[in-house]
């Protein structure tokens, strides 16, 4: 077909960048800046300006499609046109390059080895957790909502780079210090911590992290060991939480934004 043709087209790297839109639900409002910085976190593109390139030439090649634009005509967001999703869907699947969970095909992929799993469907709950001891090599973990709950073990994913979660119950994230390789954390469900409870100082852990998006989560204060992250990048925050001294220290920080 013409759209397999206009795949065949794209340079390497930037069919790797528009695979990973396999990860999203159909119809689903992709913010550039997130997809950008998730790229980067997986090795796709080596900086956000780079990044943003690839973004703008799949969309001047009609492979994704421009929302949400800005007073200087460019494009916050973006959609994955039906067509297009069904042929990624297909060539991620064949590749073993993204692994959906929903309660069409969640079945189908219990003997592969997973590398980036997408969970879009709350239905798959009794099954992540029976295969979760074969995922080690899982490299991003994303969660749309309506979500599992509860989560499985953060712990049992040695390699994970990227944690993406929308909305779902996490009952102990204290084991989210020893993500050791991840690079980008966001977490954006109201309800994701139990009353009370805040980031672990654990996260101080995560020498890579180059993300934290806690913009979504009312949190009273991010815990003081932040300031030891010193290659992250981006930090989004809600409007009321307070942050730790010695933010400053953070001498990578490109982008502070409280939402």
């Amino acid at each position: 077909s013409i759209l397999s043709l206009s795949y065949d087209d794209l340079p390497s790297h930037m069919k790797t960048c528009l695979l990973y839109l396999s990860i999203f639900p159909e119809d689903y409002e992709i913010q550039k800046d997130r997809l950008i910085w998730r790229w980067i976190a997986e090795g796709f593109v080596k900086c956000f300006e780079f990044g943003e390139s690839c973004f703008n030439e799949l969309i001047n090649r009609s492979m994704i499609q421009p929302i949400n634009i800005d007073v200087e005509g460019n494009a916050e967001a973006c959609r994955v046109h039906d067509m297009v999703l069904d042929l990624i869907l297909h060539l991620s699947s064949r590749e073993n390059f993204v692994t959906i969970f929903d309660d069409v095909q969640e079945k189908t992929y219990l003997q592969r080895k997973v590398r980036r799993l997408a969970l879009q469907n709350s239905k798959v709950e009794a099954t992540i957790p029976h295969v979760a001891m074969s995922m080690s090599q899982v490299r991003s973990i994303t969660v749309f909502s309506p979500a599992i709950n509860p989560m499985p073990p953060l712990g049992s994913f040695h390699v994970l780079r990227v944690l993406d979660i929308e909305d779902c119950e996490i009952h102990n994230l204290s084991s989210v210090g020893s993500l050791f390789h991840l690079r980008y954390l966001r977490l954006r469900a109201k309800n994701i911590f139990e009353k009370g409870a805040e980031l672990p100082l654990e996260i101080g852990n995560l020498r890579f992290l180059q993300t934290l998006d806690t913009s979504g989560v009312k949190m009273e204060e991010l815990p003081k060991t932040i300031v030891q992250l010193r290659r992250l990048t981006c930090l989004y925050v809600d409007q009321f939480t307070r942050l730790p001294d010695g933010i400053g220290n953070l001498t990578s920080l490109e982008a502070l934004s409280r939402v």
